[in-house]
């Protein structure tokens, strides 16, 4: 929903409950009629709008439109009669980030993936023209704090090898001075080296990947592997930039216990196309464990990785997915950890899942297929489920409809709740939760 800049109308894009078509609709602000229909969008699987109206300065009925109509998610210029006055962006890349116009409104400047999925560059953009061209340097990924007026940004970036580098840079790209250059903050300690990498689909799609050998790796030797797993829609796993965060220091501690830390960006995930993401419509889990699964014949390829201790960790739709794997490759997993999962879409948030799955009396086949509670019977290896108890994202009951299946069963099963918690798990009870599943894998696997 967006304010016209004359404050007269208002612009909302709906959707109909299927969300495969949209209807950008003009407003009068004062008695909420609808004025007019500016365009309508359709897709044979879904729509989904994600970014409001952007209105030109000093061109009041003039609005940038961000779609993925073509496919990829690009920029387009209309008027506030809904005509197509032009597309402003073009290619088999996806717009990430629009940030601001310069002060004559003359050019925009927005983040892509132009260059690569995995590096975010800034791009500057004449919109008479159409000319476009990169403003960044530096093969990562860069992050950007535009000046008001757009003369001047601010550019962090970082890449694998690059822990940070701040930036003053001109609008015509030229790099004016280095506020700061971080230093390596774990340079004094022996940790695990990161490589990111391509393997194909069987429809010659490229999947990145990316990997964490054991310190002191030894390619005679044999190694256990996690597989960290997230695999769902409008989230990008692998990208060229340096790990930070709570995941990325496990996995460093990981590979001083002497595992390899492997992850893979499913079709489903986010920046690669509507086409990659869509792959996954009505059937979610079975498309991404194809290609897990890709990425377990790779492993299983490399002579240094222990084929019989492989291992599996995910939260949320993560949790999903390792429980999935855990249940549905026929015992390819060993050890797994779910953290919480959703077990049954029918439980799951409304817009988010009918967008991807569509609704249970419309999809019966697909929300059985991916219900785990009908798998509950091949769980053959460790499987520990933890579960915030006030979790209202993925409501506890997901994992207390687990628990109650295997306990049916008489299968066995591992389960900690975390109580008063929410979606994830904070604060000082973080330390008990990685202690707890780093232990999970050391005891196991």
């Amino acid at each position: 929903m967006t304010w016209g800049p004359r404050e007269k109308f208002i612009y909302i894009a709906i959707l109909n409950r299927d969300q495969n078509h949209l209807r950008l609709i003009k407003y009068n602000s004062k008695t909420g009629e609808p004025v007019d229909t500016l365009f309508e969008e359709t897709n044979r699987k879904y729509v989904h709008p994600m970014h409001p109206l952007t209105f030109v300065p000093g061109h009041p009925d003039w609005f940038l439109w961000r779609s993925e109509r073509d496919g990829w998610d690009h920029i387009y210029l209309y008027n506030t009669s809904g005509k197509l006055i032009k597309k402003l962006t073009k290619g088999n890349w996806v717009v990430v980030d629009f940030l601001s116009f310069d002060a004559s409104a003359k050019n925009i400047f927005f983040t892509s993936t132009k260059q690569s999925p995995i590096e975010r560059q800034l791009y500057k953009l004449n919109i008479k023209s159409g000319k476009m061209r990169r403003l960044t340097k530096g093969s990562g990924v860069h992050r950007i704090i535009l000046r008001k007026d757009g003369k001047y940004f601010a550019d962090r970036f970082t890449s694998l090898t690059v822990p940070g580098i701040t930036s003053i840079v001109n609008s015509e790209g030229e790099y004016l001075l280095t506020v700061h250059k971080s230093e390596n903050p774990i340079k004094n300690y022996n940790t695990g080296k990161i490589r990111i990498f391509k393997i194909k689909t069987e429809n010659n799609a490229d999947l990145y990947c990316r990997m964490v050998t054991p310190v002191n790796f030894d390619s005679t030797k044999k190694y256990p592997v996690i597989v960290y797993v997230y695999g769902g829609p409008g989230v990008q796993l692998i990208l060229n930039a340096w790990p930070v965060g709570r995941y990325a220091f496990w996995f460093q501690k990981m590979a001083e216990e002497g595992f390899i830390v492997f992850t893979v960006d499913n079709r489903g995930s986010a920046n690669r196309g509507l086409a990659f993401e869509q792959a996954t419509f009505r059937h979610l889990g079975t498309v991404e464990i194809s290609d897990q699964m890709r990425g377990v014949k790779y492993l299983k390829s490399l002579a240094y990785v222990d084929t019989n201790r492989l291992g599996v960790f995910g939260w949320s739709f993560g949790g999903f997915m390792a429980t999935s794997l855990m249940l549905r490759t026929h015992n390819t997993f060993k050890v797994g950890v779910a953290g919480g999962a959703v077990i049954d879409w029918k439980y799951y948030e409304v817009m988010y899942t009918e967008r991807y799955m569509d609704t249970p009396q419309a999809n019966p086949e697909g929300y059985k297929e991916a219900n785990l509670l009908n798998y509950v019977k091949n769980l053959k290896g460790k499987l520990l489920l933890v579960h915030g108890t006030s979790d209202v994202t993925v409501v506890w009951q997901h994992t207390l409809m687990f628990a109650k299946k295997a306990a049916d069963l008489d299968v066995p099963l591992d389960y900690f709740p975390y109580v008063g918690h929410k979606h994830g798990v904070v604060g000082i009870d973080a330390i008990h939760l990685y202690n707890k599943i780093t232990n999970y894998f050391l005891d196991n696997l």
